[in-house]
């Protein structure tokens, strides 16, 4: 998968609540260029308007903004939480964070369809809420 580089992976033991996990999902993406510094207030914001619709499925949220929110090139980046990160008005928790950096409407359809088809695969979820290290984790999404 061309849109997610090493540098963007990390694994981190918890946040303090959901909003420092967006902060902490997106600080690879800032940091490396990727996104302004806003977009991830940007998630916030969008977040407490609209609820915690980047909980796509147990344990997984796809962190995302509008291109014009903040995002400057396509990228992903993955965190993953060792002790599951809480929203609020919802039941289930997230631990393993793919935040989406999108710089047009279409760039990163081809890496949801990829990102979508491994977290379809219950065994796959597994292994990688069980990484070891960002390396193993990177490699579980190429």
């Amino acid at each position: 998968m061309d849109l997610l580089k090493l540098e963007n992976v990390q694994i981190c033991e918890r946040a303090a609540d959901w909003r420092d996990a967006i902060r902490t999902a997106v600080l690879p993406l800032e940091r490396n260029g990727y996104v302004e510094p806003r977009y991830k207030e940007e998630i916030i914001g969008n977040l407490e308007k609209l609820g915690p619709y980047i909980v796509i499925a147990e344990n997984v949220a796809l962190p995302h903004a509008r291109p014009e929110q903040g995002a400057l090139k396509t990228q992903l980046g993955v965190t993953l939480f060792r002790e599951p990160v809480h929203f609020d008005d919802k039941d289930t928790p997230a631990r393993l964070f793919v935040t989406l950096a999108a710089q047009d409407a279409n760039s990163h359809l081809d890496a949801l369809v990829a990102v979508s088809e491994l977290l379809d695969q219950p065994e796959k979820v597994e292994q990688i809420l069980a990484a070891k290290d960002a390396e193993t984790l990177y490699n579980y999404f190429q």
